[in-house]
């Protein structure tokens, strides 16, 4: 669980311990080594599938906040921005699509939906976007789009030239 908890994209997975250990050391250890939630053996279907379906709402929301306030800072940001463009992205036209998605909180599975990619695909252009631009995970990218003052692409700004 801490290796994959490690990785860019482990950090978004919900991990559900499922042990025949129930002793409280034991829960507490599961929840310190990155697990959100810790079943214990032998358990109710309906009792994993409630926790299961708790993790994704739970994730949606978090979704769904990120887009939030991403388009709150966005709107904030470009009132506040002079009409001087940031430099180019330094990724390649699928590249930036997919920046673009990952930046208004979209999971790769949404991703690969609206772009018409696989999910691996959307994760190795995911993984050099990192590289090229020097960031760790998903919440970097974000806040370095904001930062840099970078507007998603509308029908507008492409046809201005300022995507």
């Amino acid at each position: 669980c801490q290796r994959l908890r490690s990785s860019n994209l482990g950090q978004l997975v919900p991990f559900i311990f499922l042990s025949s250990k129930g002793e409280l050391e034991d829960r507490i250890l599961g929840l310190s080594m990155g697990a959100d939630d810790y079943i214990n053996k032998p358990f109710e279907m309906r009792e994993l599938v409630a926790k299961i379906e708790a993790q994704l709402n739970r994730s949606r929301r978090v979704h769904l906040e990120i887009k939030k306030v991403t388009e709150k800072h966005l709107t904030q940001t470009t009132k506040s921005q002079s009409q001087e463009a940031p430099e180019p992205l330094p990724l390649t036209p699928a590249e930036e699509r997919v920046f673009w998605e990952v930046a208004q909180g979209l999971t790769n599975k949404q991703i690969s939906d609206r772009l018409f990619i696989s999910p691996r695909t959307v994760q190795t252009h995911l993984s050099k976007i990192m590289r090229k631009l020097n960031l760790e995970n998903r919440s970097q990218l974000v806040r370095y789009a904001f930062e840099h003052g970078y507007q998603a692409p509308t029908e507008q700004n492409v046809n201005e030239g300022q995507a």
